[in-house]
């Protein structure tokens, strides 16, 4: 990785068509949706505050994650869509992203967990989000099928 330093920048007018041209290799396609959907659905989908944002390595837009409907009650947030763009995997950027994350969540919001979902056929996800110490709950997502993966901020190393 080049020693830009990775920064969250939010999305609006001058970077969102190049947010959006971010994509996934072909083999991922099917797990996860476009960043043009998940912008669409943050539009839409007003009931859970969801707020979009790009990953820059210096200048240039690396990833994008969608980040919302907190439950308060239960203390969690979702982190619904994480990805990293085709040309950028396998070179350590999306683990830096998502460790990034994790810290910067706990500064945006009072949770004591971060819960994603992801397709049960999705090893490379499985693998990635283990390996960052997010755990399967068990627990299926009734609204798309997908499995329930948390991570526990109570439980971080310091």
């Amino acid at each position: 990785m080049k020693g830009n330093e990775i920064t969250i920048q939010p999305i609006d007018a001058v970077n969102r068509e190049a947010v959006i041209a971010l994509t996934v290799d072909e083999k991922q396609s099917r797990f996860i949706e476009t960043n043009a959907e998940s912008l669409q659905e943050m539009a839409e989908d007003t009931k859970y505050n969801w707020q979009s944002y790009a990953f820059y390595d210096g200048e240039r837009p690396v990833g994008f994650m969608m980040v919302g409907a907190e439950n308060q009650t239960e203390r969690y947030v979702w982190l619904d869509r994480f990805m990293m763009d085709q040309n950028e995997q396998g070179k350590g950027v999306g683990t830096k992203c998502l460790r990034m994350v994790v810290d910067w969540i706990q500064t945006k919001y009072d949770v004591d967990d971060i819960i994603l979902s992801l397709h049960q056929e999705n090893e490379a996800a499985k693998r990635f989000y283990a390996k960052n110490g997010f755990v399967d709950s068990g627990l299926i997502d009734e609204w798309n099928g997908e499995a329930i993966w948390g991570y526990h901020t109570k439980n971080r190393p310091s």
